[in-house]
């Protein structure tokens, strides 16, 4: 204890009167030479008045604590009249129903500022997820045309011939399912419309239904088979057609979210505001033009603006499944 609190505690001795006697003369002393002393005095005799003051006049009465026993066990087994229960349920009642019609209102208020400000962030951040999920999809198939393109002696990714059974750009979903390189991890359709589309068909179907002329069947199958995706037709070399290989520039496009055919507009799978292009390199770049950047190249139509084959190795087209590389006539332009 430091000096200061010694002498604080002496003259609250001296105040409450329990001081010892060698201590009257020093402490006198001290009062009269030190005004802040004779001030904490003062303070401290108003405080224990104040005690003495609010002290119990009588004494407690015989038995109190007893008798307070009793009197609390009686008011508890006191029952109130059922017109006051009534009217006290009542009150209670109507003030639960007023905070509850407040707590809504406030409720209410509050969801609809947290939806104005959270609905934009979230449909952003659903579209990226849907984005997300096609490339995925994509790379899948980007290991499956690799996979392919081992087995073959040239290294060509499947094929869309130029005439016969296998002529339309779906044929890529029923060749790799022929080698055994299509999994449950594929789908050929895009995971942005969440519906299932016919996976079932198969180059034996095809070639049967084209050679007996059941066009009704053959065209639902060519049709159906590529799904939400383009693939490529390939391009005119030389007056033969050519497909991509895996010896292909790694910056030609080989697949990608398929535009709609009744505006002709971007992103069939995306509401128009791109689409996914899988590459050959294996990457997949989300693309907002129908044009590749920096070259100019339409990659769903050809130089001359029409869904067919490309005119040139540089002249890329990704059509949707039931398009053909020369149209119907089977042969260049």
């Amino acid at each position: 204890m430091n000096e200061n609190s010694e002498n604080m505690d002496q003259i609250l001795r001296y105040a409450m009167n329990i001081h010892e006697t060698a201590e009257v003369a020093e402490i006198k002393h001290r009062l009269l030479s030190e005004p802040e002393a004779q001030a904490h005095l003062e303070v401290m005799r108003k405080s224990i008045n104040l005690l003495h003051e609010d002290r119990a006049s009588d004494p407690p009465s015989f038995n109190l604590a007893k008798k307070t026993i009793l009197r609390v066990k009686g008011a508890k087994t006191q029952t109130i009249q059922f017109k006051q229960k009534k009217h006290a349920i009542g009150q209670i009642g109507n003030y639960r129903n007023s905070i509850r019609r407040f707590d809504l209102l406030v409720a209410a208020g509050l969801l609809i500022i947290i939806s104005g400000v959270l609905a934009p962030w979230l449909h952003q951040a659903r579209t990226q997820a849907e984005k997300l999920a096609c490339a995925n999809n994509m790379r899948e198939f980007h290991k499956s045309f690799q996979h392919y393109a081992s087995l073959q002696p040239d290294g060509k990714f499947p094929f869309v011939e130029p005439t016969g059974p296998r002529s339309f750009a779906g044929v890529y979903v029923p060749t790799l399912r022929q080698h055994g390189l299509l999994g449950d991890y594929h789908s050929v359709s895009c995971p942005v419309n969440q519906r299932k589309l016919p996976t079932e068909t198969n180059l034996e179907q095809l070639a049967s239904m084209y050679q007996n002329k059941s066009n009704s069947g053959y065209q639902r199958l060519t049709k159906d088979a590529g799904g939400d995706y383009a693939y490529s037709l390939g391009y005119n070399n030389q007056g033969s057609l050519t497909g991509l290989t895996n010896k292909s520039p790694g910056d030609s496009p080989i697949l990608a979210d398929k535009i709609n055919p009744s505006t002709s507009n971007m992103a069939f799978n995306h509401g128009g505001s791109g689409n996914n292009v899988l590459f050959v390199g294996g990457h997949v770049r989300w693309l907002p033009a129908r044009k590749q950047n920096g070259i100019g190249d339409d990659i769903f139509m050809n130089e001359d603006h029409k869904i067919l084959a490309g005119k040139h190795l540089q002249d890329h087209v990704l059509a949707p499944s039931h398009a053909r590389p020369y149209g119907d006539s089977g042969s260049p332009d």
